[in-house]
């Protein structure tokens, strides 16, 4: 499977609750919105990237890139969670395959996500597959490649208000958990400000 035959989406459409509500993805670490890690990471590996936001698309638009919103599906606090933001991927990505990734995991880089392309290409059963994530200390479901035949299972899923994504994919026997080879700090996590710290801390180091 060649980067012809990819979409990629980036994830910035959270609440960012323990970050007092801002938009996580505009915000700096180091002097660079985490956005624009994600941006460098994922644009590579595929054809077309698009990036999933709720809120300031007229910032997100200056990276020259679709901007995505999942609130057509949404829940009373308006935000229906990852499975949402996957859902308006698929539906806009131009190929079968939509690698995504979250905004705020600046560490992560391309060799690593270019592991879930080659794990796909190389598998057995890719008939059947339609989606694969990393393992990582457990199932990292927003760093994963994830085919459009999941649209369905997805939509479903939201209407019936069942959008825990964990639950979805350890449930569903088309998805494949490859584990990954990476620094333990890889999928550290800008949740809140003292994680971002921490990060910022590995990145100058």
């Amino acid at each position: 499977m060649s980067i012809k035959s990819i979409s990629g989406l980036i994830l910035a459409g959270g609440e960012g609750r323990r970050m007092s509500g801002q938009d996580k993805g505009l915000i700096c670490l180091a002097g660079k919105p985490l956005v624009e890690y994600a941006i460098d990471c994922l644009a590579p590996l595929v054809d077309d990237l698009a990036i999933s936001c709720n809120r300031n698309q007229g910032l997100y638009a200056r990276y020259q890139l679709p901007c995505i919103s999942d609130l057509d599906v949404h829940t009373e606090s308006g935000f229906s969670g990852p499975m949402a933001g996957l859902l308006a991927g698929l539906k806009q990505a131009k190929h079968d395959w939509l690698l995504v990734l979250p905004c705020d995991t600046p560490l992560m880089t391309q060799a690593i996500m270019a592991q879930l392309i080659t794990g796909i290409t190389e598998s057995d059963e890719i008939k059947n597959t339609q989606a694969i994530v990393f393992f990582h200390n457990g199932l990292q479901p927003l760093h994963g490649l994830y085919h459009k035949s999941m649209l369905p299972i997805f939509e479903r899923c939201l209407a019936e208000n069942k959008n825990a994504l964990h639950r979805l994919l350890r449930s569903h026997e088309g998805v494949t958990a490859l584990t990954v080879d990476c620094l333990e700090h890889s999928f550290n996590n800008a949740n809140d400000a003292d994680e971002l710290t921490i990060i910022e801390q590995l990145l100058l180091n």
